[in-house]
């Protein structure tokens, strides 16, 4: 008995002290990404959080040829704020990535996941938008943001994709 209670407590704890998926952006293209990216709960729209305005910055820049790591909202590099919104009627927040809440944790990380992004690629090193290489791209798990898992245009693609291993999940945004 005491064998099943403890496994039950393992198994429970492992839940508690779930975050969102590890999120990789590779930039193999020739042109600058920046994102809107939004993590939400599978079945919901709130709590969005979101590398978005409000927030500092209001968009992520990966520079062409470069890639960007997330492992949590609390390790978020270069990120100062994230926008915060936890239901429709609330106008949101911006919240530091070491808010009690986006810790691995926290009771807004363990419930949200990287899902959607809304992108424009700019020339390298500029601010001028490459006015026909962007879209929304997303998992497809959630109706709230719609936007294909691919995205082709005669300037470049554009993919996001989870990988499953063991209790880890791994989301890709791949730029071409």
């Amino acid at each position: 008995m005491k064998r099943i209670i403890l496994a039950l407590i393992i198994g429970c704890s492992g839940l508690v002290f779930s975050q969102q998926s590890k999120l990789t952006v590779n930039n193999y293209s020739a042109y600058d990404f920046h994102g809107v990216l939004i993590a939400t709960p599978l079945s919901s729209c709130y709590p969005m959080v979101s590398i978005s305005g409000p927030a500092v910055p209001d968009v992520l820049v990966v520079p062409a040829g470069t890639d960007y790591g997330l492992s949590s909202y609390a390790s978020a590099t270069g990120i100062t704020s994230f926008f915060v919104q936890t239901n429709a009627t609330n106008p949101g927040t911006p919240r530091p990535p070491s808010h009690p809440t986006l810790n691995p944790s926290g009771g807004i990380a363990t419930f949200t996941d990287w899902r959607h992004t809304k992108f424009q690629m700019y020339f390298a090193g500029t601010n001028t938008a490459e006015t026909y290489f962007n879209g929304n791209l997303g998992d497809g798990t959630n109706s709230c943001y719609t936007g294909s898992s691919y995205v082709s245009t005669p300037y470049g693609d554009a993919e996001f994709f989870k990988i499953s291993s063991g209790t880890f999940v791994y989301s890709y945004i791949n730029i071409f």
